[in-house]
């Protein structure tokens, strides 16, 4: 019967999130004029897109499955 869009659309979401955690988390460096709290933020920040990329993906497979009759 194929996929729905909002899987595709999740697969999506679930890349972009990633991309942008990672680019977050590889330019992530404390240098002179960095504060602790904006470099805590950003990690944590890059942590949590990462972690919804994941939760994008979980939701993408799950609604990917076929259904049992």
């Amino acid at each position: 019967m194929g996929f729905d869009f909002y899987v595709h659309g999740l697969w999506l979401l679930g890349s972009l999130t990633l991309f942008v955690g990672a680019m977050i988390a590889g330019n992530v460096e404390y240098i002179e004029g960095t504060t602790d709290v904006s470099f805590a933020v950003s990690i944590l920040l890059a942590f949590l897109l990462i972690l919804v990329s994941g939760l994008f993906w979980i939701s993408a497979s799950v609604n990917a499955r076929p259904e049992m009759r």
